[in-house]
């Protein structure tokens, strides 16, 4: 019996961690046991903190690179470890900075540094809508990100228009012509929050025949969950293989990931909190050169979980057990200044 794949890829801020929730509530609706890998780009997990914290599955994590460029060697011996326990499907989550062609070599079936017995099923790609365009234009003399859009687009069986409610009045039509010339047969997806018909995705995989109380080896401690889901399946990984690989060619000229940098400014000293507003308007300030930023803050007297992209942030509460610290990533960081400003920022 074959464990299907689905790579869930896409640039910074796109939405992918919000997709991998929404694909996992299925799971746990159909009784389906999911693998799970994430890759991080800086040296926090952040995301795969948002995903454990949501749910009480084992999430397997490679940080602080690309898992196409820098990490290949742990990604075989990971899915090679977790391969023995079965899973019904495997969700594989890129950093933002992860061309998926690349994949395609590292599974191909000659690679017998991986198991065989799985089978990609979908390539899922998010984009945000809002800025797609903009990072087209905005990347245009870095050749290895242009590349690397092209490709998340290229290789994708689907892609999500995300944050389409976010994109100007008549972008929307402008971004789906351009995906539609990278990817002449990919669904194109309009989205809001990641959202789409998950359970269509998912309605011809079935649990696998196997003992209930098997669980996953060496695969790390889930958090509590925190009201999401409340699954009681073990999760697991596994290698997979190309469904139709004639139509898709891995390759790897330069890595994409260099032009990108991550900086993590952990709480200022001697601070308990920080002001929200004073937070964001640092973030502002800084918007020309961030893609991305995101961690976990005390403000208000309790602990956030703050996500910023598309010019906006966004607070939520986090039962996150660890000190306080935000990652920023974008391209020219001015990081002596960004620290000098972080710590005199306000304290609420």
């Amino acid at each position: 019996m074959s464990i299907p794949v689905f790579i869930l890829t896409g640039f910074l801020g796109s939405g992918k961690t919000t997709l991998l929730l929404n694909l996992l509530v299925e799971t746990e609706r159909r009784g389906l046991k999911p693998g799970i890998l994430m890759n991080e780009l800086g040296r926090e997990d952040v995301d795969g903190a948002i995903v454990q914290e949501k749910i009480s599955l084992p999430v397997q994590k490679l940080l602080d690179g690309c898992i196409c460029c820098t990490k290949r060697s742990e990604v075989e011996a990971s899915l090679k470890q977790l391969a023995s326990g079965e899973p019904d499907l495997i969700f594989m989550e890129l950093t933002g900075v992860a061309d998926p062609a690349e994949l395609v070599a590292m599974f191909s079936p000659s690679n017998d540094e991986l198991p065989p017995g799985l089978q990609l099923e979908r390539v899922l790609t998010v984009v945000d809508a809002s800025r797609f365009l903009e990072h087209n234009s905005r990347f245009s003399a870095e050749r290895q990100l242009v590349r690397l859009l092209r490709s998340q687009v290229s290789e994708a069986d689907i892609v999500l228009m995300n944050k389409s409610d976010l994109a100007p009045a008549g972008e929307l039509d402008k971004v789906q012509k351009s995906l539609r010339k990278l990817n002449g047969k990919a669904a194109l997806l309009p989205s809001v929050r990641s959202s789409m018909d998950v359970a269509s995705l998912l309605h011809s995989v079935h649990p696998r025949p196997q003992a209930p109380d098997r669980r996953l080896p060496a695969a790390g401690k889930a958090m509590q969950p925190a009201g999401m889901l409340q699954a009681s399946r073990a999760a697991t990984l596994a290698p997979f293989r190309m469904a139709s690989p004639a139509g898709r060619q891995g390759h790897s000229e330069g890595n994409p990931a260099a032009a990108i940098r991550s900086l993590t400014l952990p709480m200022p000293p001697d601070t308990m909190q920080l002001d929200a507003e004073a937070v964001e308007a640092f973030l502002s300030r800084h918007e020309a050169c961030l893609l991305r930023a995101k961690g976990h803050l005390v403000s208000g007297g309790r602990m956030l979980l703050l996500q910023f992209s598309s010019g906006r942030a966004e607070w939520s509460p986090s039962n996150y057990p660890g000190k306080p610290y935000l990652v920023l990533i974008g391209t020219d960081l001015p990081e002596q200044r960004l620290a000098e400003e972080w710590r005199s920022l306000k304290r609420s």
